[in-house]
């Protein structure tokens, strides 16, 4: 069997609008440098990336450029080069790497890479563009409007000298503070790792999860990890006007409980950057949420950046250098 690598990213080969003189440089890098090693390149991305991965799929793969389908942990254990598989380096596509788990691929002898910050600007575009729709009940608005139908319910909230709250302040939560400073807003934030210069500069305050849902007019999400952060309890400190906003990963908030809290008015609204899985509760059109498909960084910034970031890590890895953004390498087997 010929080894290979195997592109998985669903966007990696989608049209950009606004640089198509750039759009083809990490995918003819990527050719070369499978040339160079002698390497089959095989371009699947319109595999559905809820659909968890399995050994056939990616026998024979040296390197393999990872969107969200789930990595199952016998996976890697038995596809990695350390219990004689072929595969060496994952890179994800993406900055997320919850669907990879790192410390399993390194025991297997997995090199795992990431793409942080590639999709910062757009992903927080996207939230804060979120946020705005909620506050603003625009999703209802539009439902009744199309059906010719007038105003109902609540009046949309003031979004200005409002309270935000920001969960995690990485690259895509420091954004969406920039891009909210104009609205005069009190800034509060929460991350296990605080960067005190960053709050100092802006003026923003950190403080525990549990203060941050109390105090806070608009929550937005930008954590990562597979824990789940925002929970029914966490919910209920919230005030019947806040406004949650969830553009990271959907198991980083109880959707059900905010769904309830929706409807029960003890929530003014949820937004999420993700399909929305469940059946048994009806997004009916007077309802506050906002759903959307995991879009955040789907524009030619984000897309371009991710794409180029992976390429890279995986030419590099080929070629004998160390990727930029490895996430493992310390505990590599």
């Amino acid at each position: 069997m010929s080894k290979k690598i195997i592109v998985f990213a669903t966007s990696f080969l989608s049209e950009l609008l606004t640089h198509p003189e750039k759009e083809l440089e990490p995918l003819t890098n990527l050719k070369a440098a499978a040339d160079r090693h002698g390497l089959d390149l095989v371009l699947h991305c319109d595999r559905d990336s809820g659909e968890p991965i399995s050994v056939q799929e990616i026998q024979g793969a040296v390197a393999v450029i990872a969107d969200l389908e789930p990595w199952p942990n016998k996976v890697l254990r038995q596809v990695g080069r350390r219990f004689g598989g072929e595969l060496e380096i994952i890179a994800r596509y993406g900055a997320g790497t919850s669907n990879i788990d790192a410390e399993t691929a390194a025991d297997a002898g997995i090199l795992l890479t990431n793409t942080p910050a590639a999709n910062a600007v757009p992903t927080a575009e996207w939230a804060v563009s979120t946020l705005l729709d909620v506050a603003g009940r625009r999703t209802v608005h539009h439902n009744r409007a199309g059906r010719g139908l007038g105003k109902t319910g609540r009046s949309r909230l003031d979004v200005s000298n409002g309270t935000l709250g920001i969960i995690g302040t990485g690259s895509i939560g420091k954004s969406v503070a920039r891009l909210l400073s104009g609205f005069n807003m009190k800034l509060i934030a929460s991350d296990p790792y605080p960067d005190r210069d960053w709050a100092e500069q802006c003026g923003a305050e950190y403080t525990d999860v549990k203060s941050l849902c109390r105090l806070a007019d608009f929550i937005t999400v930008h954590a990562s990890g597979t824990v789940q952060i925002i929970n029914s309890d966490m919910i209920d400190l919230m005030n019947a006007n806040t406004v949650l906003v969830n553009c990271a990963r959907g198991h980083l908030v109880d959707n059900a409980a905010a769904y309830r809290a929706v409807r029960e008015g003890r929530l003014y609204g949820y937004g999420i950057d993700e399909i929305w899985n469940h059946s048994d509760l009806l997004l009916s059109p007077g309802l506050n949420l906002a759903v959307s498909p995991h879009v955040g960084s789907d524009t030619d910034r984000g897309i371009l950046g991710m794409r180029k970031m992976s390429a890279d890590a995986i030419v590099d890895f080929l070629d004998g250098r160390m990727p930029v953004h490895a996430v493992n390498k310390a505990g590599l087997k």
